[in-house]
């Protein structure tokens, strides 16, 4: 009997003790995110003519690979919530692309009457350009057109979910292979872009260009893919850095004139980069200290994406470094915003308002 007693009690042990299949928190990906965060604000604030410094000139080399990945990205974090399909998280997912979408619009738009009243300068702030903001995401805050084209994409999978159940991924593959055809048969361009007003053309042309990258995401959010390829560090590795160079430097895959996100050259090059920064070992990050240096600095890529073209142009009348479009302008406009934001979050970090900064 006590021989059978000390049995139970070590098989307790053993079954307390076993690991969990806990999921951890993948710093690779949100290092990724920073670093595009920062390459968006080059890509709009940084002239490579103002440098010769070839650290400077081959690091910021433009390769237009952020905002796709930040689409893949945003869909393949939110797979598993918008196929629950309950409506308290896609209330959440939707509170947490208008809020920035409205707020940054509304307070641009006063802090531009204010810039131009007090410093003369010549910001927009007329309520036809806030018309145009709130209804295309394209005005005085012109980098917001990714947000509306995340909340027509959002809207466009919870309405394919709940009415294709089953057979959602079929669904989204077909729209995948079609929303190509109007980019390389040359239509998107001609019917839509030259037709349409600039505001009306650019934010539907993004939204085709769009597509592909949202569903990419999906479906690598809906397969586990990128938790699946933990196991195989070394070959993913090997293999993406192969693919990437390939279609890099042999352009199998063309893209379309005009648009810089379209094509699937781009998409395959976000999906190597997404899956070389994903096998970072996270697992690895034991040390609290750490662990919260890493998740600071890299927690506040959607505040620095939505305000860093208004922080440029008001720098741009105190600073000449940023009105030169230098290197240094560049880091002084990521640090404003990333400390805008950083504040934001100290103060409204419990109240949906947070979502304006992160």
């Amino acid at each position: 009997m006590k021989a059978k007693y000390k049995r139970i009690k070590r098989n307790e042990i053993i079954n307390t003790t076993k690991p969990q299949n806990i999921k951890v928190f993948n710093y690779g990906l949100a290092i990724l995110k920073a670093i595009y965060a920062f390459l968006v604000v080059r890509h709009h604030s940084f002239d490579p003519k103002t440098t010769k410094n070839r650290i400077i000139l081959h690091f910021t080399k433009e390769r237009l690979l952020h905002v796709p990945s930040f689409f893949i990205l945003s869909f393949y974090f939110t797979s598993k919530s918008l196929l629950s399909l309950k409506p308290k998280i896609i209330l959440n997912r939707l509170m947490r692309l208008f809020i920035p979408y409205i707020g940054w619009a509304l307070i641009i738009f006063k802090t531009n009457r204010l810039f131009n009243k007090k410093f003369k300068t010549k910001l927009k702030d007329s309520y036809f350009h806030l018309k145009l903001q709130l209804i295309w995401g394209q005005g005085y805050v012109p980098q917001l057109w990714f947000l509306n084209a995340l909340i027509a994409m959002t809207l466009l999978f919870i309405l394919t979910i709940f009415i294709f159940r089953k057979h959602t991924l079929f669904i989204l593959q077909i729209i995948l292979v079609l929303s190509y055809i109007p980019q390389y048969t040359g239509y998107l361009y001609k019917n839509i872009v030259k037709k349409y007003p600039y505001y009306n053309n650019l934010v539907l042309a993004y939204f085709f260009a769009s597509i592909p990258l949202c569903i990419t995401g999906f479906i690598l959010g809906y397969f586990k893919v990128i938790d699946l390829l933990q196991k195989y560090k070394i070959k993913t590795l090997i293999l993406s850095l192969i693919i990437y160079n390939v279609v890099e430097d042999y352009n199998i895959f063309a893209n379309t004139s005009f648009m810089a996100y379209q094509g699937i050259n781009l998409n395959i090059k976000c999906i190597c980069i997404i899956f070389i920064f994903s096998l970072f070992p996270s697992e690895k990050i034991t040390n609290k200290y750490l662990a919260k240096f890493l998740i600071q600095i890299t927690n506040y890529t959607g505040g620095v994406f939505y305000l860093h073209i208004p922080i440029r142009d008001y720098c741009k009348v105190f600073l000449d470094s940023v009105k030169n479009q230098t290197f240094l302008g560049v880091v002084i406009i990521y640090l404003i915003c990333y400390f805008i934001c950083f504040v934001g979050m100290l103060i409204f970090g419990k109240t949906p308002i947070k979502y304006l900064f992160c």
